[in-house]
C-alpha cells in the first residue's frame, strides 16, 4: 500500500528545516534538519508547534519534559566519535516524539491524549 504524504511548513526557529512530511499510513510526521547547524531540542519544538498549529511559545517548555542539554549533547558531533548513531523517544504535548542522531524528528499523535 502506498503512503499518503503531505507537507507542512516548518517553524522558523530551525533554519535548516524545510517541510514536515506526513505519512498517513503510519500517522507520523517527519522532518529533516541539519544536526550540525541546529539543536535537536529546537527541532522537536519546531515540529510539534508546526504540526499542532501553535506558536512555540505556547508549548510547555521542553526542558520541563526532558533534559534538553542532554538531548543536544547526545547528538552533537564530537572530534573523537564524529556524529553518533541512535535515537531517543519521549512524549511531549500529546505526541510520541523520536529524535534521531542523523537529523530526523518523527512525531505521532498519542491516541486519546
Amino acid at each position: 500500500m502506498e503512503s499518503t504524504r503531505e507537507a507542512i511548513g516548518a517553524v522558523e526557529i530551525v533554519d535548516s528545516m524545510n517541510d514536515i512530511e506526513f505519512d498517513g499510513d503510519e500517522d507520523t510526521f517527519r522532518a529533516e534538519y541539519d544536526s550540525r547547524r541546529d539543536q535537536p531540542s529546537l527541532a522537536v519544538v519546531a515540529v510539534v508547534a508546526a504540526v499542532d498549529d501553535r506558536d512555540p511559545g505556547e508549548l510547555t517548555p521542553l526542558h520541563f519534559v526532558i533534559d534538553t542539554e542532554a538531548l543536544d549533547d547526545l547528538f552533537t558531533e564530537t572530534a573523537a566519535e564524529g556524529l553518533r548513531n541512535g535515537n531517543l523517544s519521549f512524549s511531549y504535548e500529546g505526541f510520541d516524539v523520536t529524535a534521531f542522531s542523523r537529523g530526523t524528528i518523527e512525531i505521532s499523535p498519542i491516541p486519546n491524549a
